[in-house]
């Protein structure tokens, strides 16, 4: 028996517990895990092959100061997840170049200042809040640092490149490979793909594997539509000025929700030429776009207050919190009860 140089995950949980540990790998390939704390030998009888496992390490990649790590993972072959908690946390240092392509998700606590890098590029940082979305296509860097909350976790899938190419074998539309970094992003079916793969992270099972490549799957081929609608040229779009006080408008508003001769009076054009101009620069009309970042904003609260949905239909500017329940779950397929347990959970 021999240890192999893969440590792989710092903790085991067993009855909720969690035990440091080392991972041995004997010569009949069976997985041991020694723990530290009781000295108990635990073996799991099942094929390990070195060159599949892929090693993630959260105080490299994300380095920071904290005072607790919780980590867990779990690995179906072509897929990996990691759900990473950190406590007292202070400055937090980015340091990505996986050989895997990449989704991050905010999960608790938000980054509310820090500077962005793309293969040595500057990109323009944004506050990542629970919800948030990053995808890093494999091979490229992202580096930089962020500040915020001190209480934070995220979960992060990596998935293998030659599996994500098959997701779009045969067709005409652009591979994974070709899809741009795209830092700090909202959308409900994205993350509500990435809530389920968590779930299974936390409660896997035999058919784990299978529910897991199919959210993947989806997660590419609805990026790829998101890429072909939000990264065209925006050709008689709004200005990047006017777009900017535009969106200002629409987050600082006092009930959330300006009209559309609100927004076209902010810009001084008709309300014709400006659901034409919002459309060419955001691939959305002003309607779609106020009413996402409605559920948008009521996720937020559900995974951050105890208020009930009545409360937060009214505070994001619903008609009722049955108009809520009907939105939400067309969006997120789960009604805002089961969404806050989920995620809660």
């Amino acid at each position: 028996m021999v240890e192999t140089a893969f440590t792989g995950l710092p903790f085991f949980r067993k009855s909720h517990i969690f035990y440091q540990l080392r991972i041995i790998c004997d010569l009949s390939c069976n997985l041991w895990f020694d723990t530290k704390q009781e000295g108990e030998l635990l073996v799991i009888r099942r094929p390990f092959r070195l060159a599949e496992t892929f090693y993630l390490d959260p105080n490299i990649i994300r380095p920071s100061r904290h005072r607790t790590l919780a980590h867990q993972y779990e690995s179906w072959g072509n897929i990996r997840a990691d759900l990473i908690s950190r406590t007292e946390l202070e400055r937090q240092e980015t340091r990505v170049a996986f050989p895997w392509h990449m989704f991050l998700m905010n999960l608790k606590g938000a980054a509310l200042r820090g500077e962005d890098f793309i293969d040595g590029r500057r990109v323009s940082f944004a506050a990542r809040r629970p919800g948030s979305i990053i995808y890093i296509p494999a091979e490229s860097e992202w580096t930089g640092w962020d500040e915020g909350d001190a209480i934070a976790s995220y979960l992060l899938v990596s998935i293998e490149r030659g599996f994500a190419e098959q997701t779009f074998a045969g067709t005409a539309f652009c591979r994974p490979a070709e899809l741009p970094p795209w830092i700090g992003f909202r959308d409900s079916t994205i993350e509500m793909g990435l809530q389920t793969i968590a779930a299974e992270l936390r409660y896997p099972d035999p058919i784990s594997v299978t529910m897991v490549e199919c959210q993947v799957a989806q997660l590419f081929v609805h990026l790829v539509r998101l890429n072909r609608t939000c990264h065209q040229p925006a050709k008689g779009g709004l200005s990047a000025f006017d777009l900017k006080r535009v969106m200002a408008m629409i987050e600082s508003s006092s009930d959330g929700r300006p009209t559309l001769a609100d927004l076209a009076k902010e810009v001084g054009i008709s309300r014709f030429h400006f659901s034409r101009a919002f459309k060419q620069s955001t691939g959305m009309t002003p309607h779609a776009f106020i009413a996402r970042r409605r559920l948008e904003q009521s996720a937020d609260m559900l995974r951050s207050t105890n208020l009930s949905a009545t409360r937060i239909a009214m505070e994001c500017g619903f008609s009722s919190s049955s108009h809520l329940t009907t939105a939400f779950r067309r969006a997120f397929g789960a009604n805002p009860i089961e969404f806050r347990r989920k995620c809660k959970t």
